[in-house]
């Protein structure tokens, strides 16, 4: 239990900070625009019920078809993710589990409420938009193409030969496994919904032009999958297909809010 008050209360005092730092505003609002704020508010957490619902019926649909695709990945792209694991630095190990377990919901959460501080029903738009975009695309690989974290394919495989990945989140912050399984399932791995997510809430931050945010959210874009990587969690083609669904669901929110790309 104070585990999960410890990571809300950081979540919560960067987004306090946050949104005296990064506040911009754009627009006086009227009575016609509360409507809006609420129903895109509505969109944006009846998509992270689906998200956690999928959480949960995912064992049940990968026991039931037994599918299982992570040798696929594997005879893709071998023995990279080791590579992030050759270089081991304190302030590298403690900087990733920040980004990874404190930078992404950071991130992701607080991006739509800098909107809203910001009276900026466009940006709020196309944020959840592109949200509700990248989860509808990533649902049908979790439930149907289920691949196992790099960590869990190397110690649980046969036919995983290469060298070993650890899973480092758990070496460097055991007591935060709680949290993590809260949020994923060991076989939710492609596409990297970290890369994915990220890169759409900077790619968004860019478009609508908030140069302080951008920065930061560029940055924690960046490191996040590095992260992902480095921590031994996802494979480099989850990473690729995440960024590559970011890009994708940017652009498709663009066409479906009528904004554009300045």
């Amino acid at each position: 239990m104070k585990i999960w008050i410890l990571w809300f209360a950081i979540n919560a005092t960067i987004s306090f900070v946050g949104a005296f730092v990064f506040r911009e505003r754009r627009h006086n609002l009227t009575k016609n625009d509360l409507p809006y704020f609420l129903i895109f508010l509505l969109i944006f957490f009846s998509v992270f019920a689906l998200q956690m619902a999928e959480i949960k019926i995912d064992p049940v649909v990968s026991s039931s078809l037994s599918l299982d695709f992570t040798k696929k990945i594997y005879d893709l792209e071998g023995n990279i993710v080791a590579l992030f694991q050759s270089i081991r630095n304190p302030i590298l190990d403690y900087y990733f589990v920040f980004v990874y377990m404190i930078g992404f919901p950071f991130l992701l959460y607080f991006t739509p409420l800098l909107y809203i501080i910001s009276k900026d029903v466009n940006s709020l738009k196309l944020v959840v938009a592109a949200y509700a975009i990248v989860i509808s695309i990533a649902m049908p690989f979790f439930l149907f193409f289920p691949v196992h974290d790099v960590w869990w394919a190397s110690s649980n495989y046969e036919w995983y030969t290469g060298k070993a990945v650890s899973f480092r989140l758990q070496e460097i912050w055991p007591s935060v496994l709680p949290i993590f399984y809260k949020f994923t399932t060991l076989n939710n791995c492609f596409p990297s919904l970290h890369s994915a997510l990220s890169a759409t809430m900077a790619y968004v931050a860019w478009i609508s032009k908030y140069k302080r945010y951008a920065y930061v959210a560029i940055t924690m874009a960046i490191s996040i999958p590095i992260a992902t990587l480095y921590l031994g969690i996802h494979w480099l083609t989850d990473v690729i297909v995440g960024e590559a669904i970011a890009l994708l669901s940017v652009l498709l929110a663009l066409k479906i809010t009528g904004l554009k790309w300045k």
